[in-house]
């Protein structure tokens, strides 16, 4: 679950299982990404602003996209769906799917990982070296996030099983299903009250000002954080 500022609840679960209905339109042997706008998406190259969309289009690869409402994408293994002012770009190539996010929060289900998973922000690259994902009866899946802002970088497991993860060029790390790992500059590193915290147990690393930390999921400092009030009737808006 997670709730705003405001009060309102949100459950961004049902986020992918519309998308999951969405992907039934795509043709199986389509291997190109497709955005899913609900909202508008206005696409950069260079900082220049190249195009815009509100419904329906072909991913462009090596393009950011600028998030006004929410935005799905959905690949042949992987599905997202980015939050209102986030900005974020998808690479894939023939071993691998890159997802940079520059600001804001963006949502990942995945039921398999063939292709090595590396998410890039400001703060570090952050690389997927395996998925574990909990075996069910429909068929199961991984969901998680990754969160940028003001120099903090978050990328957690909501559900599903566990990732192990290596930063830049460090040792890996296991997350497990609500947990986080977490990169910031030592003076940015904040507890679910806002309070500044000079460590952690888990703390695995530190290089340069960027201190790599892992700790359980805490209240997403753009005003998000999850709850568990399953009787919530909102959702986040998804295409």
């Amino acid at each position: 679950m997670i709730k705003r500022k405001d009060g309102t609840l949100l459950n961004v679960m049902i986020v992918f299982v519309i998308l999951t209905v969405a992907s039934t339109a795509f043709s199986a042997e389509s291997s190109m990404g497709r955005i899913i706008p609900k909202g508008t998406v206005s696409l950069y190259q260079e900082g220049q602003k190249i195009g815009e969309f509100s419904t329906e289009a072909p991913l462009s690869e090596n393009t950011f996209l600028s998030v006004q409402g929410e935005c799905g994408v959905k690949l042949s293994d992987l599905y997202l769906v980015a939050v209102d002012k986030s900005l974020f770009s998808v690479t894939t190539n023939t071993d691998s799917r890159k997802l940079i996010v520059q600001s804001g929060t963006v949502y990942f289900s995945l039921s398999s990982m063939p292709h090595t998973l590396v998410f890039q922000t400001p703060e570090g690259v952050i690389t997927t070296r395996e998925v574990m994902i909990k075996a069910a009866s429909n068929g199961g899946s991984l969901k998680g996030y990754v969160f940028v802002e003001e120099g903090v970088t978050r990328v957690g497991v909501l559900e599903g099983g566990s990732m192990v993860m290596m930063v830049d060029d460090g040792k890996p790390i296991t997350i497990d299903a609500g947990r986080e790992i977490r990169l910031a500059q030592a003076d940015q590193v904040k507890d679910s009250a806002g309070a500044k915290v000079a460590g952690e147990a888990g703390a695995v690393s530190g290089h340069s000002a960027i201190v790599v930390m892992t700790g359980a999921v805490v209240p997403i400092l753009s005003g998000y954080a999850f709850g568990e009030n399953n009787d919530a009737p909102g959702s986040p808006s998804a295409p």
